[in-house]
């Protein structure tokens, strides 16, 4: 492994790990240690830099942590009111990570009806059944071909109940070419959501994350209980209003950047209730 010093501005290594969007971190002392890309990174913050052990180079850590955003221009478009303001400030540098996303969609599938400690252990379950082992017992993502040739039996026992299905079909897809997840990059975020709702077991919310996370569609806003709730409770003032409309609000309302409001408030509403 080689040891990188990245600077960076606006950043919150610690929002930005904590705050749900991910599952294959674990914070250990000072540091944290995930999997990103198939290789094991440990990486710290001192202030204005970011200390990263890893084999990955620091261009492909700078992606990840999507330090190419301007935070200060994204602040601006979302702080448009009193309460984006105040969880602007009590969050500030937290950033939207950018995920691999075949990893990302199949991570995504596994959250439906889900809370995060089932969802980070399925994904373990997956990777130490069907990955290659990084180093004792650390196990990279497996690939579609792996998954796309698993039997449902033995999916089963990656305790991923209902979904083993879905993961399958997913698999199958994208193997096949019918899914080309790189492609829906370079579409209008409607084209690229269109694509991925034709999937079994991918509606709106899934297809949103997975845009959000891995495929830099920054005005999409997934929609899960704790957005209906904030929304409905801070915005709408409708008990009544669908996911669907609430998206629409939110792309109109907090414009391009709709999805780091999205992230900024569901950080807030979950950590109410911690």
């Amino acid at each position: 492994m080689r040891t990188h010093r990245i600077p960076v501005q606006v950043f919150s290594l610690d929002h930005t790990l904590r705050c749900g969007q991910v599952f294959r971190w674990q914070k250990r002392g000072d540091k944290w240690i995930g999997i990103v890309k198939n290789s094991i990174i440990s990486v710290e913050q001192e202030g204005d830099s970011l200390i990263a052990k890893s084999y990955l180079t620091p261009e492909d850590i700078a992606s990840y942590f999507r330090l190419d955003d301007d935070m200060e221009k994204v602040y601006r478009q979302i702080g448009k009111d009193k309460l984006m303001k105040e969880v602007i400030a009590r969050y500030r540098g937290l950033r939207l990570v950018r995920q691999d996303p075949w990893e990302c969609l199949i991570s995504y599938v596994c959250s439906i009806n889900n809370r995060i400690p089932q969802i980070v252990r399925m994904i373990q379950n997956l990777s130490a059944r069907f990955g290659e082992e990084i180093c004792d017992g650390v196990y990279g993502f497996p690939g579609p071909e792996k998954l796309a040739d698993a039997s449902h039996d033995e999916l089963k026992k990656c305790k991923l109940g209902f979904r083993v299905d879905w993961i399958l079909d997913v698999a199958k897809k994208v193997c096949e070419g019918e899914l080309q997840l790189e492609k829906l990059r370079n579409m209008d975020y409607q084209s690229a959501k269109r694509e991925l709702l034709k999937v079994n077991g991918v509606g709106d919310k899934v297809a949103d994350c997975v845009l959000l996370y891995s495929l830099d569609k920054l005005e999409a806003f997934p929609v899960d209980v704790h957005i209906r709730r904030v929304v409905q409770r801070e915005y709408l003032k409708n008990g009544g209003i669908s996911d669907k409309r609430i998206g629409e609000w939110a792309r109109q309302y907090f414009g391009e950047y709709a999805g780091y409001a999205q992230q900024y408030l569901f950080h807030y509403e979950r950590t109410k209730e911690m």
